[in-house]
C-alpha cells in the first residue's frame, strides 16, 4: 500500500494538467494555420525586423502595414504570452489563481487588452506628431520581434511540459531571452527614431520611458515580483 502511494505521488508530481497540453497543441495548431494564411510570413518577419539597420526603406516598403501580419502577431504574441504566464503561474499571487482552466481566460483577455492598449497608444502618438508613415515603421519592427520571440517561446514551453515536465530550468532561459528581447527591442526603436523623428531628443526620451521601458516594468514587477 504504501509503495503504491509513493509512486502516485510521484507520478502525480512530475504530471503535467492535461489542459495545458491542449493549449500547446492549440498554439501550434494556430501557428500553423496563420504560416499557411500568410505564404511570406518568415520572409515579412525577416525584412520587418531588420528595419532599424537598413539603409534604404525600399527594402521593407512591400512587408510594412501588412493588415494580416499584424492581425496574426496580436494573436500570436497573446496566444503565446499567455499561455508562458499561466504555464508558470507568475503573478498567482496577486491577480489570479493557478491550474484552474477558467483561469486562463482571464490570462489572455488582460495580455491581449495590454497588446491592443499598446498599439492604439503608439498610434495615437505618432497621429499627434504627423508621423504615421514612422508609426507605421515602430510597429511593424516590433511586431516583428514580437512573432520572433513566439514562435521561439513556443518550441521552449513544448520541450519543457511535452518532454521534460516541467521539471527542467528552462524557465530561467526563457527570462534570460526575454531580456534579450527586450534589449533588441530598445535599441531597434532608439535607432528609428533617432534616424527619422524631427523632434527633440526629450520628446524621444519620453517616448521609451512611456512606452517601453516603463510598461516593462510594471509588467516585471506583476509577474515576477508578486508570485
Amino acid at each position: 500500500m504504501l509503495q503504491s502511494t509513493l509512486i502516485a505521488q510521484l507520478v502525480l508530481r512530475n504530471a503535467v494538467p492535461a489542459h495545458l497540453k491542449a493549449l500547446l497543441l492549440l498554439l501550434l495548431f494556430c501557428t500553423a494555420l496563420l504560416y499557411v494564411a500568410n505564404a511570406r510570413w518568415f520572409e515579412s518577419i525577416r525584412h520587418l525586423a531588420s528595419i532599424p539597420l537598413q539603409r534604404f526603406n525600399w527594402q521593407s516598403e512591400q512587408f510594412l502595414g501588412n493588415a494580416l501580419f499584424r492581425v496574426t502577431s496580436l494573436f500570436l504574441s497573446s496566444l503565446t504570452a499567455a499561455i508562458f504566464i499561466y504555464t508558470y503561474s507568475l503573478g498567482a499571487g496577486f491577480w489570479y489563481h493557478p491550474n484552474q482552466p477558467s483561469s486562463f481566460l482571464l490570462v489572455i483577455a488582460c495580455v491581449a487588452l495590454c497588446f491592443i492598449l499598446k498599439l492604439c497608444s503608439t498610434i495615437v502618438f505618432f497621429k499627434i506628431h504627423r508621423n504615421t508613415a514612422l508609426g507605421s515603421q515602430v510597429l511593424d519592427f516590433h511586431y516583428s520581434l514580437n512573432q520572433l520571440f513566439s514562435l521561439l517561446l513556443g518550441i521552449l514551453l513544448f520541450v519543457d511540459v511535452f518532454y521534460t515536465r516541467l521539471d527542467s530550468s528552462l524557465y530561467h532561459f526563457t527570462v534570460i531571452i526575454a531580456l534579450i528581447y527586450f534589449l533588441v527591442r530598445l535599441y531597434g526603436t532608439i535607432l528609428l527614431l533617432q534616424n527619422s523623428f524631427n523632434y527633440p531628443i526629450l520628446t524621444v526620451f519620453v517616448y521609451l520611458c512611456t512606452f517601453e521601458i516603463v510598461p516593462a516594468l510594471v509588467i516585471a514587477k506583476v509577474l515576477f515580483v508578486n508570485t
